[in-house]
């Protein structure tokens, strides 16, 4: 999450993107996490895991989540899932998918 905060702040993902976290938190732990971090974007508690388990992202006999990223394009509708992901470069490459994804008409 913290690849999105710095590329939000670099204005390196496009005007208008909404960038919004996910977790398995309560809306306490969630708050203190972003503060802490600085990000510019809400993240959303799952304490309950619905939205988590209609994504069928949990992880089996867990309760949390799969690290998992999902672009959704203007239509509302699922452009691209990025299973099993790794902090390491992503951020970039969602913005990069983003900027591809807002080219197209």
């Amino acid at each position: 999450m913290c690849g999105f905060r710095d590329l939000l702040n670099a204005k390196e993902i496009p005007a208008g993107t909404v960038v919004l976290g996910a977790s398995a938190d309560t809306v306490e732990l969630n708050q203190k996490f972003a503060d802490k971090n600085e990000y510019p974007f809400a993240l959303l508690s799952d304490h309950e895991l619905k939205l988590i388990r209609a994504l069928g992202i949990q992880i089996p006999g867990r309760p949390m989540a799969q690290r998992v990223t999902f672009l959704v394009g203007k239509d509302g509708k699922i452009a691209k899932i990025y299973g099993k992901v790794s902090p390491r470069g992503h951020a970039e490459q969602v913005a990069k998918d983003v900027k591809e994804l807002a080219a197209k008409k």
